[in-house]
């Protein structure tokens, strides 16, 4: 039955699964759905550390009251009214600060009982706004968004080969057993939140799942089948039905569908969204192409942002992945600048590691993510894939004549070809320093 959210622009369906599984003498996963705050959470007590399922019940329940007190609802309230990028920031600041929170709690409960010393757990947060999904996450759970064209991993894991991939370390290779968690509530003093944003559509959906979801399910054709099919809750009892056929560990689901658009916003209140397709567009990727031809392509990118001093990885959620620059300014290691409509590593997008030293962001950046995997199943449409692959192999091939042209001449500045756009929308001033066009701010 189709559920309105305070404060959410469409009605959803959603349900949630779990399994114990045939190996595990408890239950260590916890969730929460509470469509009344637009809060749903997933966690998955470590194992191997004692007392997991109290680790992940405690983080469960303290991100949960953070999420639904006063303050938490007055600064939704805030972005509701006026979705600018300080409001945004705030919000993500308030996801953050209830995983803190949760983290401490897990530990002074830990040091308060001596058995339950060193007790960890994973979480991964969905918070709904407007017509938007704020995610955050620590641990090796997973969120998905399944779309039509696209099944895109949102959550990078936080493990330690895949800390290593997105350094640059070590080349993207899949692996199909664990790696050591480097990162969870109660681990340390201080836990990382990764936080993303994404836009919403009709007929999206969103999974978060425990690893003893997404570990048992091989391949992500077969999981994007189970998350798409049927209704919310048949598609998140097929999900723990196939992960219990091996029944390694305990298996939780929540999914959750986007139904009909109730709530018309004012275009003006949409100025946000429509600076950043604009900026997208201004990408020699998509560069002149019709709307809904680019909206198709940006179907699989899904938004970050990463602070100055920052650097931009290669590799995210067991992949290689090409960026298109919304805003912010990035020093690259062949003595360029970039900044607005700048496509960072476009040969990721189909397959090839560069292995080249990685950007760094010079300042704020926020950044138009898109896996090579999604970036495939997006091409997988004839006139589409034609269309962009072509781009890429032009904005390759002009790398590899740059490359050739630098290899005996010293480095200027050099304007690009009238044939393309720029990479990143701006200029060089006399003394070497990059300065960005930006859109003005509503």
């Amino acid at each position: 039955m189709a559920t309105i959210v305070p404060r959410f622009d469409f009605r959803i369906e959603f349900a949630a699964a779990r399994d114990m599984g045939k190996t595990r003498a408890r239950q260590e996963d916890a969730h929460v759905v509470a469509p009344g705050s637009g809060v749903f959470i997933v966690a998955d007590g470590m194992g191997g550390h004692p007392a997991g399922d109290v680790a992940a019940r405690l983080a469960v329940e303290e991100v949960e009251r953070t999420l639904s007190d006063a303050t938490s609802n007055a600064i939704l309230e805030r972005y509701v009214s006026r979705p600018d990028l300080a409001a945004r920031r705030n919000v993500f600041a308030r996801l953050r600060r209830a995983i803190e929170r949760a983290n401490e709690v897990v530990r002074k409960n830990a040091a308060e009982h001596q058995e339950r010393r060193g007790m960890g757990t994973t979480i991964d947060v969905l918070w709904l706004a407007r017509n938007h999904a704020f995610v955050a996450h620590a641990g090796d759970g997973r969120v998905y968004l399944a779309r039509r064209r696209a099944m895109l991993q949102l959550t990078q894991d936080h493990g330690h080969l895949e800390t290593l991939k997105a350094s640059g370390e070590v080349r993207p290779v899949r692996q199909w057993y664990r790696s050591a968690l480097v990162n969870a509530v109660g681990l340390s003093e201080t836990v990382t939140v990764d936080t993303l944003f994404v836009d919403l559509i009709k007929g999206d959906r969103l999974l978060l799942c425990s690893d003893g979801v997404h570990g048992q399910i091989r391949g992500e054709a077969r999981l994007a089948q189970l998350v798409r099919g049927g209704t919310a809750s048949a598609a998140a009892a097929a999900l723990i039905a196939e992960a219990g056929r091996k029944g390694l560990d305990n298996a939780t689901a929540i999914v959750v569908e986007v139904g009909d658009r109730f709530v018309k916003r004012p275009p003006v209140e949409q100025g946000l969204l429509s600076k950043d397709i604009q900026r997208a567009c201004q990408s020699a990727l998509l560069y002149d192409m019709p709307p809904s031809v680019a909206l198709a392509a940006l179907s699989a990118g899904v938004e970050v942002e990463l602070g100055a001093g920052a650097t931009i990885p290669r590799v995210v959620a067991n992949d290689l992945v090409g960026y298109i620059v919304l805003d912010g300014v990035i020093d690259c290691d062949d003595h360029r600048t970039v900044g607005q409509g700048a496509v960072l590593f476009p040969e990721s997008l189909v397959g090839v590691w560069d292995g080249s030293e990685l950007p760094v962001a010079r300042e704020a950046v926020r950044l138009l993510r898109v896996r090579a995997d999604d970036f495939a199943e997006v091409c997988s449409d004839p006139s589409l894939g034609a269309l962009l692959y072509q781009r890429v192999a032009t904005m390759l091939a002009r790398t590899a004549v740059a490359a050739r042209r630098d290899s005996v001449l010293p480095p200027p500045h050099r304007p690009a070809p009238a044939s393309l756009p720029p990479e990143g929308i701006g200029k060089t001033t006399d003394d070497g320093e990059f300065e960005a066009n930006r859109a003005p701010d509503e």
